[in-house]
């Protein structure tokens, strides 16, 4: 990796502007008021202030810059999660949250994707790929839990997904997550889910019904077999959106910090580059502080 003095140069070159910034002005030959000099001096040492954490983050920023640049990876995704990675409608373009993130992470690092695209796979062959270090970096709405991080190494969080009630359109029975644990509503859900971890330990059994996908959750809530359907905002809110399921979403978002989206690495990848965690890391922070991170929010999962 290269080595990182940018940040140095950076900051010295910003604290040199702001202190010819605050050089004061030359005597006009008439006396100034006590309280002018005093809003003055105020007024300067604001703008110090403001150019010293310019300074920072310029320095901040520039530390982590191409800081991959002679990196190659191998970066895999699935095209199965709207909206963080998934193909557009001509079938072969993957698109999302997490694609785009992707494509601004190696803006900021300046590595090289290996083949010149992400890799396209199923999760249960993505976290293989990962843990066996076939695959150098997953990026998949992945959940950074306890057991993935025995075969596989993870960034900071990108995205907490909470999870939400969705209901038929014309269901005006059921408010919130509160009236599911009555027992007299059926709650579809899918298994492996985040969703259907809190129905297990927070529902009466009696009620859980037992999907092996949200789509087939979603229709028995559309066909009236079940009552309501538990899932994660983002996805409910883009099936909504995008008129894949005529449901609507009730209540509050709820069981955040669950649900923890982070970057996967191989061990592998950060044996051969032991700072590559923390280049990602700062890259992550600098899309988080820059508005990268809102505006792919906003885009994709709103």
């Amino acid at each position: 990796m290269k080595k990182r003095f940018a940040a140095i140069m950076a900051a010295s070159a910003m604290t040199a502007a702001a202190l010819a910034g605050c050089g004061s002005s030359s005597s006009s030959g008439t006396a100034a008021s006590s309280a002018a000099e005093t809003t003055t001096a105020a007024e300067t040492a604001a703008a110090a202030e403001t150019s010293t954490e310019a300074a920072a983050a310029a320095a901040d920023a520039s530390s982590v810059q191409g800081a991959l640049e002679d990196v190659e990876l191998s970066i895999g995704t699935s095209g199965t999660y709207a909206p963080f990675s998934y193909f557009a409608e001509d079938g072969t373009t993957l698109q999302g949250y997490d694609i785009g993130m992707l494509d601004a992470l190696q803006q900021v690092l300046g590595f090289t994707v290996k083949g010149g695209s992400y890799q396209d796979m199923d999760y249960g062959p993505l976290g293989t790929s990962l843990s066996q270090g076939t695959l150098d970096v997953g990026a998949a709405a992945l959940c950074a839990t306890d057991e993935r991080k025995k075969s596989m190494n993870f960034t900071e969080t990108y995205y907490d997904a909470g999870i939400v009630v969705c209901v038929a359109e014309d269901n005006d029975t059921i408010t919130s997550v509160d009236d599911l644990t009555s027992g007299d509503y059926t709650v579809a859900l899918q298994t492996g889910t985040i969703a259907y971890e809190y129905g297990v330990a927070n529902l009466p059994e009696s009620c859980i019904q037992a999907y092996d996908s949200q789509a087939l959750a979603y229709k028995a809530v559309e066909d009236g077999q079940a009552d309501a359907t538990i899932y994660d905002l983002p996805g409910t809110n883009y099936s909504i959106k995008t008129g894949q399921i005529h449901l609507k979403t009730v209540g509050d978002e709820f069981y955040t910090g669950q649900a923890p989206y982070a970057i996967a690495l191989s061990f592998d990848i950060c044996e051969k580059y032991p700072e590559i965690i923390d280049d990602f890391n700062a890259a992550i922070d600098s899309l988080r502080d820059n508005g990268t991170l809102d505006q792919l929010n906003e885009q994709w999962c709103q």
